[in-house]
């Protein structure tokens, strides 16, 4: 077999990656890290749990939630058993997760690689689901859907997302409903199967000390074993979000000593591309460091005063269908915590709080921890992996860092983060 792939390196931070689109359409990226002992393979699907109203080779489905953790769950499940323990067997250990908009199935090892990696493909391309299989997997969820529903963490974050978002399907826990569950059957597992599990619609991930060509050619000769696909031509159907909250406010009851409190500022996706959306991304990082980070004046006063402690959190997210940020803390007197994150967010936009000497220090910070991240294939096969899908370049970090200005912390503070468009959850004991 000649050469196919292409290589790209990354001198600034001495790293390479070779690429190779496979016949029918699979990406593999093979990150070489030389003289690594352990080697990492991810393998994931561009389908999550938001996708459930959708169109292919023509047809239009609805499909119940929750069913692509479902399929996760089910792909390890062989007419020979679990392949769980063939993993172990062959020495490595493998993992699968299922987010709002992809499915990845994973494993490390130091030994029997191609062994291990054929194993990868062939459970994840070899779809099996009978009724009665089908049939048990829906009480294995359903007690971990109770299960869930019990964990003031948990339902802490996932009813906050309900509360923010009308329309949007990133508000339906991933693992779905005791209802939705119950009407999934093989057939809409085969049907999903074949619409996402497709090569096109797939990208696999290598990361460790590899012989490339050997590699790319042992991948392509397994590829070339399965059938002849069709371009996968998904269409989505994202319903429209409105701008404003559902759900202002919140309360729950459940089994915890100390309530809990978690605030969601809604922001609608825009239109931006998706280097905007990674420059926007990191600078709110940055920004909610700089204003609440362990650092900032803000967090030393709310902790003297006893209003927050080490469990206050906060985070940005920002994928193609959601934007939000959030923050949550372990506290009785949660109505002052809410009250005291307006005031310091008002006050931040009504000053100039942001200075390019903190911007310098977050910069280091960050720099710091990815540098050191990059020795971890299993840090990298997984980044690549995440950032591959939002349209993005992990070895690109250092430069969209460095271009980040004080006018971009500011700014993307300002426009992402509304006062007027949040949201309060809070759990508190049983009365």
């Amino acid at each position: 077999m000649t050469n196919k792939y292409t290589t790209v390196r990354y001198d600034h931070l001495d790293e390479v990656v070779h690429k190779q689109v496979m016949d029918n359409g699979l990406e593999v990226f093979i990150i070489d890290k030389k003289g690594y002992n352990k080697k990492f393979a991810t393998y994931t699907a561009k389908y999550g749990s938001v996708d459930n109203h959708f169109k292919a080779h023509g047809e239009v489905h609805n499909v119940p939630d929750g069913i692509a953790h479902f399929l996760e769950h089910k792909m390890f499940d062989k007419e020979a058993g679990d392949v769980f323990n063939k993993f172990s067997e062959m020495g490595a250990g493998a993992n699968a997760f299922t987010s709002i908009d992809r499915t990845s199935y994973l494993f490390s090892t130091t030994e029997n690689f191609f062994e291990n990696l054929q194993l990868l493909m062939d459970m994840v391309e070899i779809p099996y689901f009978t009724p009665e299989k089908v049939e048990k997997e829906i009480g294995i969820i359903n007690e971990e859907i109770k299960m869930y529903q019990d964990n003031p963490g948990y339902r802490l974050y996932h009813e906050t997302l309900n509360a923010m978002y009308e329309n949007s399907p990133a508000a339906i826990d991933i693992a779905g409903t005791l209802e939705s569950i119950s009407e999934i059957t093989s057939e809409h597992l085969y049907l999903c199967h074949k619409t996402f599990y497709a090569p096109d619609n797939m990208v696999m991930i290598l990361a460790g000390d590899f012989n490339i060509e050997e590699t790319f050619n042992y991948i392509e000769t397994h590829q070339h074993s399965r059938r002849t696909f069709e371009p996968s031509e998904i269409e989505r159907f994202i319903p429209e979000e409105p701008y404003g909250v559902k759900t202002p406010h919140k309360t729950m009851e459940l089994a915890v000593s100390t309530p809990k409190v978690m605030l969601g500022f809604k922001s609608l996706p825009d239109d931006s591309d998706s280097a905007t959306r990674e420059r926007r991304d990191a600078a709110m990082l940055f920004a909610l460091d700089m204003v609440f980070g362990e650092q900032s004046p803000y967090y030393e006063e709310l902790v003297e005063r006893g209003i927050i402690d080490d469990s206050f959190n906060f985070a940005y997210q920002e994928e193609e269908i959601i934007r939000h940020t959030l923050m949550a803390v372990e506290t009785e007197d949660y109505e002052t915590f809410t009250k005291e994150i307006v005031r310091i967010i008002e006050e931040v936009k009504g000053t100039d709080f942001f200075t390019d000497k903190r911007l310098q220090s977050q910069k280091r910070e960050l720099m710091g921890d990815y540098l050191t991240s990059l020795n971890s294939p299993e840090y990298i096969a997984n980044q690549y992996t995440k950032y591959y899908f939002d349209g993005y370049d992990l070895y690109n970090v250092p430069q969209v860092v460095d271009s980040i200005t004080i006018d971009d912390v500011k700014n993307y503070f300002n426009s992402s983060i509304d006062t007027k468009n949040m949201v309060e959850v809070i759990v508190k004991a049983y009365e």
